[in-house]
């Protein structure tokens, strides 16, 4: 099953960040496409899926629900339950977690070793989504301890993938040294129809530009950039630098905790945003300070009265 991607701009899944709040603001600004954080394979069959992670609303569809696991039976039923239950445009799985928690559950980034076993779990959850005509689609890296990028893409084609994402660095390089765009333009000659997306230090809506021109890959993913510059999918789509001012960053993110507390707790809200504000005031004069005032909130009351005293 084949997913028609051209020219997209796509927010990255970021665990702790793309949640649906984030999401639904990113898409306002021109995100062509979203995938949710990684959701356990495990979990969703034994306790169900977390509420938080797996929630979202139409306005950001087209949608990938991301899960992850260590073997093909347990992926492919929970893709079946999520699928059959929200109705994603797709399932992804994630082969490029590098953290070390889940490295050692030997999940996601720890299977790039095993191709084959990558192929069969991509192939499990193809034959259980089919009869609800959901396409399977896989994250990955460029291998383990080492590039093996075309082993990997193999067996992801072989299993009838319907998009790959690339995240040019290896496993054990987490986000250290330079992703290899390079690699980008070869898994798209080797991929052919199949949509091949790009992700890895961009920066700039001009550098989203130079990565479809330099690699003909059918989409870019923008993750740590975005957390700083949720305007980068406007500026993309504008073609032109965005001045974003402290006030507009403070009601984008007075906007966001009001989204959140649709599916989050209010003081949970209010302490997960935490960081991401941290984020949102990257390059701002005094952001030291700033910070401090919002770290040093000890509630959601105080949080907001923080937000509107800056």
């Amino acid at each position: 099953m084949k997913l028609k991607i051209q020219k997209e701009v796509i927010l990255a899944p970021l665990a702790g960040y793309t949640h649906s709040a984030f999401r639904r603001l990113c898409k306002r600004l021109g995100a062509h496409r979203t995938y949710s954080e990684l959701m356990n394979a495990t979990g969703i069959i034994y306790k169900g899926e977390e509420k938080e992670l797996a929630y979202f609303t139409d306005e950001e569809r087209p949608i990938h629900l991301q899960v992850y696991g260590r073997n093909p039976e347990e992926i492919a039923e929970a893709a079946r339950k999520i699928a059959e239950k929200y109705k994603p445009e797709a399932i992804d799985i994630n082969f490029g977690c590098s953290v070390k928690k889940v490295l050692k559950a030997k999940a996601a980034g720890y299977l790039l070793q095993f191709p084959k076993e990558m192929g069969k779990i991509v192939a499990a959850t193809a034959k259980a989504l089919k009869p609800l005509n959901v396409p399977v689609t896989a994250k990955i890296r460029l291998g383990f301890y080492e590039d093996t990028l075309e082993e990997i893409a193999e067996e992801l084609l072989k299993a009838n993938v319907s998009a790959i994402a690339l995240h040019p660095r290896t496993a054990k390089q987490g986000f250290s040294g330079n992703a290899n765009w390079e690699r980008v333009k070869d898994l798209k000659k080797i991929a052919g129809d199949t949509p091949i997306i790009g992700s890895g230090d961009i920066r700039s809506w001009k550098e989203i530009d130079q990565k479809f021109e330099e690699t003909g890959c059918d989409g870019v993913m923008i993750g740590r950039a975005a957390l700083a510059n949720p305007w980068i999918f406007k500026e993309f789509k504008e073609k032109k630098d965005i001045e974003v001012r402290l006030k507009e960053r403070i009601e984008f993110i007075l906007r966001e905790l009001q989204l959140m507390w649709e599916f989050f707790e209010k003081e949970r809200a209010c302490k997960v945003i935490k960081s991401q504000i941290s984020q949102i005031f990257k390059g701002i004069r005094g952001k030291a300070k700033l910070n401090d005032m919002i770290m040093r909130s000890k509630t959601c009351e105080e949080l907001l009265k923080n937000l509107k005293n800056i």
